[in-house]
């Protein structure tokens, strides 16, 4: 009897979280079309303004990747103490995935692509920071399943 009612609220509880996600899934599908629709398509009139907006851009995403990265580096420092302590497969699994989110933080600075000589063209290194983020989510994916 108790049983029964164990297995029920967990396959509520289950229900729920997949209502869930599915309600976050639409608001953030419906958030990205509406910014969308909200940004005209603009042809830019001149090779300098296109230039000044890529700066822009860069410097963006270098002081965010800046930012993910001393975050990445904190929660290391965080993960491995409790690691240490606890000798956790759990712990070392979020420590190898925060490892990963720091490389991906690494890998995605503009200035990462510029020491390389490989600053505004497609290839490898635009994937890398792909890869290491990949790996982060199939690490939390793994560790939460078990």
């Amino acid at each position: 009897m108790m049983a029964k009612k164990e297995r029920k609220k967990g396959n509520n509880m289950a229900a729920k979280a997949a209502v869930g996600t599915l309600i976050i899934l639409v608001i953030s599908m419906a958030i990205f079309f509406i910014v969308n629709m909200a940004i005209p398509f603009r042809d830019f009139g001149s090779r300098g303004e296109v230039r000044e907006i890529m700066m822009h851009s860069m410097i963006i995403t270098s002081i965010i990747s800046l930012v993910m990265l001393v975050l990445s580096i904190y929660m290391i420092y965080i993960y491995l103490k409790n690691y240490l302590e606890l000798k956790s497969k759990f712990t070392l699994g979020i420590l190898l995935a925060v490892i990963s989110f720091m490389f991906f933080a690494l890998t995605s600075n503009p200035m990462f692509h510029m020491i390389f000589g490989m600053f505004g063209k497609d290839g490898i290194f635009t994937l890398i920071p792909l890869v290491f983020a990949t790996i982060s989510l199939a690490i939390l994916a793994w560790i939460s399943s078990r």
